[in-house]
């Protein structure tokens, strides 16, 4: 009898179990409960410092194609040509007005101009809404609140403080490239390098 009351003495009460249990349980709740600490990732595309105008994170250049197809797509729609990936538009502009251009547009475009083409971003200097292209006025015009702009993006008519903001670019290879990173003022009011009058009846009255 000695032994077993010894034996027994020494075993740890069922209070003494319970509340160790209790207390193993909640830790373990806690540690399941817990924040987990975030992975640390690794950038795979480095970001531009700049970038224009809401284009993609990680693009700058953009390859619209070789130079012949790009102003053919043009001439045959008669329209601009829409770059979902730089947010804007090749459109014509005409070669040999090119060196009446100089020192009014910035030099970074002038070798595009020279080449028969303007590259636009779509947003209008109004507000920013996206401004379409009307085929039947051959402007640019903006849906929401009526600004207007010719073929190359100089303003015509509306709210807008001045014409539509240019995407620097260059001919590589015979391919046409945009800076994505490059965007310039569109041109002042009263700029009207091609004396383009509205061809038809317009989009976006009045």
């Amino acid at each position: 009898m000695a032994g077993l009351r010894r034996l027994r003495d020494g075993l740890p009460s069922r209070r003494h179990f319970l509340q160790h249990g209790f207390a193993a349980v909640a830790a373990l709740i806690a540690v399941a409960c817990s924040p987990s600490r975030p992975r640390s990732h690794r950038a795979t595309t480095s970001v531009p410092a700049t970038r224009a105008l809401g284009t993609p994170p990680g693009v700058t250049r953009i390859d619209a194609g070789p130079v012949e197809q790009v102003r053919a797509t043009i001439a045959s729609r008669r329209a601009p040509s829409y770059l979902p990936q730089a947010r804007g538009y090749v459109s014509a502009f005409p070669a040999d007005l090119a060196e009446r251009a100089r020192g009014l547009y910035p030099t970074e475009v002038l070798p595009v101009l020279a080449e028969g083409l303007i590259v636009l971003h779509h947003g209008c200097p109004h507000l920013g809404c996206r401004v379409p292209f009307c085929t039947s006025s051959q402007w640019f015009e903006c849906p929401c609140h009526a600004a207007k702009f010719d073929r190359i993006g100089e303003y015509r008519a509306g709210p807008a403080p001045r014409g539509m903001t240019l995407y620097g670019a260059s001919i590589q290879n015979g391919r046409l490239v945009i800076d994505a990173g490059a965007t310039f003022p569109g041109m002042p009011l009263g700029t009207n390098t091609t004396r383009q009058s509205a061809e038809g009846p317009a989009c976006v009255g009045p």
